[in-house]
């Protein structure tokens, strides 16, 4: 069966590899023909160049890659100048957590935050070298200050909850009415959001270890968003993929299913900025299951490709423990919903070749479920009536609300 799947993660984890470079090297031709590279700046870029290929994954980290969108969509000199000095500051602080380099020639007249440390380097410095694990930044022959990994924030080895956000694309509105704010600890402590991270990553893992091998190479850090009573606030952006912003939950499931969601976006963005995967108008409208507005075809197909391994997390946790009625619900919310917009695709998408692989990889997905979703509407009736019920009363009153609906 997984021979079967066209998109399985080491084709996805290579597109995401193509993907970080294209737009890096995008962003130094672009500051290499406007002659914005300081010598330290041209050095540092040559080192990047004739070693960071000898690590596959060097440019695959979220910040290089937002940093070097940003230099490619900016339009202020001095943000542009802001973003491409941080970018390599963090070019040289990972030449030499990757071991690629010793020492670095660059400095900081001022204090900067380490997005790769995730930690603050209080004070001005010229060069930084690594000794074991501790990165030290001198000035002159005088050590400035000496600065480890930010251990207590660090979800796994490789994913962190970030201290400070330097994305240059959390600004947008994702949820309208909702004020955004790119870091926000809505007054829980930090090591609370720590603790419920790592316990959301330890029950992925431990439910559904081959989505969490997907999470855990498609993702680095994770932002606090705020704390709403009953509500997760996540969101995420194609041009920043690796990075989430997720709302603190009141129990721990609800931030797995979030993070399974995010991630999923993640890797349809890789895959779709590769393959186009249709060829509908994006101005015209469907019904989506998922929203009381209607949304485009990518809209519905982003969607889907997500709720399918919601819907499979849920399952999951159903099939360990018969006596928690809430995973079947939960479970029958999303596979009745899912099953909307599949009928949606079917009917009035225009998938291109790609389009039609990767919705035929979702379909496999979703009819591995089906056998369960026929034992719990029989060990569950009333359960499997109300979800039919909402489902449908879903799906009525957004062709009341949305006059544009096209299905």
């Amino acid at each position: 069966m997984e021979n079967s799947i066209h998109f399985p993660q080491p084709v996805v984890a290579s597109l995401y590899n193509g993907y970080a470079r294209s737009v890096f090297s995008e962003a130094m031709r672009l500051l290499v023909s406007g002659k914005y590279l300081s010598a330290e700046e041209r050095g540092i870029l040559a080192l990047v160049i004739e070693k960071g290929k000898l690590n596959p994954d060097f440019f695959r980290k979220s910040f290089i890659i937002y940093l070097s969108e940003g230099i490619l969509m900016g339009k202020d000199v001095e943000r542009t100048s802001q973003i491409k000095r941080q970018l390599f500051f963090e070019l040289a602080v990972r030449l030499l957590m990757l071991g690629i380099e010793d020492q670095v020639a660059y400095g900081s007249s001022s204090p900067i935050f380490s997005i790769g440390l995730n930690a603050a380097v209080p004070s001005a410095f010229g060069a930084i070298s690594r000794k074991g694990d501790e990165y030290v930044f001198l000035q002159g022959e005088e050590k400035a200050c000496m600065l480890m990994r930010n251990g207590a924030c660090a979800i796994t080895p490789d994913i962190d909850v970030l201290e400070q956000d330097s994305n240059p694309f959390n600004v947008n509105n994702d949820h309208p009415g909702e004020k955004f704010v790119s870091y926000d600890l809505g007054g829980i402590q930090k090591e609370k959001w720590v603790a419920q991270f790592r316990a959301a990553y330890a029950l992925i893992k431990e439910k559904m270890p081959d989505i969490y091998e997907d999470i855990y190479y498609f993702l680095d850090a994770v932002v606090p968003h705020g704390c709403q009573a009953g509500r997760q606030l996540s969101s995420s952006y194609a041009k920043s993929p690796g990075i989430l912003y997720l709302s603190y939950t009141d129990e721990d499931i609800t931030q797995a299913e979030a993070v399974i969601h995010e991630v999923h976006h993640t890797i349809f963005n890789i895959i779709s900025w590769k393959y186009p995967l249709y060829g509908n108008d994006d101005s015209l409208k469907y019904y989506s299951a998922y929203r009381p507005d209607a949304r485009h075809i990518r809209g519905c197909f982003l969607g889907l490709h997500a709720f399918v391994a919601v819907q499979s997390f849920y399952r999951r946790l159903a099939e360990a423990d018969d006596n928690q009625k809430g995973f079947v619900e939960k479970f029958l919310f999303f596979y009745l919903k899912n099953q909307r917009v599949i009928q949606v695709i079917e009917h009035h998408s225009k998938l291109t070749k790609e389009g039609e692989l990767l919705f035929k990889d979702i379909l496999m997905k979703y009819s591995q479920d089906m056998p369960f979703f026929t034992r719990v509407c029989k060990e569950h009736p009333s359960l499997s009536s109300k979800a039919e019920k909402d489902t449908e009363a879903h799906f009525e009153e957004a062709k009341k609300k949305n006059k544009v609906l096209l299905y």
